[in-house]
């Protein structure tokens, strides 16, 4: 299963990676993209149907990673009791993934092929662009 979340992300521009970039609500986007009114609506509604999803599976995962750390930190809990701790976390987190790619799935088949091609090279722009205008962090 996490295989197939890798395969599928890994074809995916990097912003479409990012859960906070709409990039189908974005003018240029939609401009450069030529996407139909239908696709812009159907995006948002896939993304809003996948919000509370993956809402809960990022609350439980934090939940989770911060009682794996309380164990670790402490060290005196049985190994057993950490092993089944740190499962528990990466299937949270598999599980998050796994929502999160089918998303991106669902998204990518309301493209054409034309404009999924385009989308990964305005992604590309994108990223180029917000490298761009970062500055560069102090060093000591």
């Amino acid at each position: 299963m996490a295989v197939l979340a890798v395969t599928l992300t890994a074809g995916l521009p990097v912003a479409a990676r990012a859960q906070g970039f709409k990039w189908w609500q974005e003018a240029r986007f939609q401009r450069e993209l030529a996407l139909a009114p239908e696709q812009v609506s159907r995006l948002e509604e896939i993304y809003q149907a996948a919000g509370p999803e993956m809402r809960a599976g990022k609350a439980a995962l934090d939940r989770l990673q911060a009682e794996l750390s309380s164990v670790v930190n402490d060290g005196r809990a049985d190994e057993a009791v950490a092993a089944d701790l740190i499962r528990r976390v990466e299937t949270a987190r598999a599980d998050l993934g796994v929502s999160r790619a089918l998303m991106l799935y669902r998204m990518r088949r309301l493209l054409t092929t034309d404009q999924h091609v385009k989308l990964k090279v305005l992604f590309d722009e994108h990223e180029r662009s917000k490298r761009s205008h970062r500055k560069p962090s102090p060093r000591n």
